[in-house]
């Protein structure tokens, strides 16, 4: 090791212990205000953020869906400063041209509508859409599987293979489920903070693969986002 990487060695763990001391000063802080939230929110993202520090030269795009302009993706915005939009959201994909080598995508993130709060002129009311296309795919999904054991009450015996397929269609219903009763019913799209994320930030989530906003919400989209930057 020469002089030069040595010397960068010795700043590297300066700097590293400079900035996990000032780090500690603010989970420290977070708490005598009692302020436990933003400290337990601040302690999720560092560690996740390490995480995809970690695994970022291992991620593999290819490896992952290419999306459309109009799908709805689960991401992780991490921890928020002032008014930028943090945690996990479902956010609507930009991009028109997507591709298996892009590692990043242009979003629009989504927040539940809360009652007697007033939003921003560059808000979008998605309404319920986005609630009433899940709850369409689980009734798809319940009619497939009450299709599926009618036909098995035929069947003296139900071949191992066909258990493990009732097995799996289930545990999804339930997911969907659960997702749906997580929910407030509309949704409003927050134009101002429309940001570029890495995909490492989403979930690979099933349940939202069959979730595409329609041509009137995206044309409503394009409108207001026009509006906002460009008038």
């Amino acid at each position: 090791m020469d002089e030069n990487e040595i010397e960068l060695k010795n700043n590297s763990i300066i700097h590293k212990n400079k900035s996990l001391t000032r780090l500690d000063l603010s989970f420290l802080k977070h708490i005598e205000l009692s302020e436990y939230k933003k400290s337990n929110l601040l302690a999720y993202w560092i560690h996740d953020y390490a995480v995809y520090h970690d695994e970022e030269k291992y991620f593999d795009t290819t490896k992952i869906r290419t999306f459309k302009r109009g799908d709805i993706v689960k991401a992780n915005l991490g921890f928020n400063i002032g008014s930028e939009l943090g945690g996990l959201h479902y956010c609507i994909v930009l991009d028109k041209y997507d591709n298996p080598k892009n590692a990043s995508l242009n979003v629009i993130p989504l927040t539940s509508k809360k009652a007697n709060k007033t939003y921003l002129n560059s808000s979008v009311n998605l309404g319920k859409e986005i609630y009433n296309i899940l709850n369409c795919n689980l009734a798809k999904e319940n009619d497939k599987l009450n299709n599926l054991l009618k036909e098995l009450e035929k069947l003296n015996d139900i071949p191992e293979n066909v258990q493990n397929v009732i097995k799996i269609e289930q545990k999804y219903i339930d997911k969907m489920n659960k997702e749906i009763s997580k929910m407030k019913q509309d949704s409003i799209a927050l134009i101002n903070q429309i940001t570029t994320i890495s995909k490492q930030r989403l979930f690979d989530d099933i349940i939202l693969r069959k979730v595409h906003l329609s041509s009137n919400s995206l044309d409503l989209i394009d409108t207001y986002i026009v509006k906002y930057f460009t008038k």
